[in-house]
């Protein structure tokens, strides 16, 4: 017979996975209309570029929330 123990997980915060999830899309839609543009001053998403340092920062804050206690 063996036991298993599991650790209690933490909540999981919906929101930052979805914000998490828009930046990934903002940067991958970033580098394809960058491609397309005839120029700096003619594409969509000017500042697409923050969304992976916005992405990084979430990042880090996920998994230092979730190994917080190990």
């Amino acid at each position: 017979m063996t036991n298993n123990v599991y650790l209690a997980s933490k909540p999981r915060y919906e929101i930052l996975d979805g914000l998490r999830g828009v930046a990934s899309v903002i940067v991958v839609l970033f580098h394809l209309l960058e491609t397309y543009s005839a120029g700096p001053a003619y594409q969509v998403i000017n500042h697409g570029y923050l969304a992976v340092d916005f992405f990084f920062v979430l990042s880090g804050f996920v998994i230092g929330y979730a190994y917080d206690d190990r």
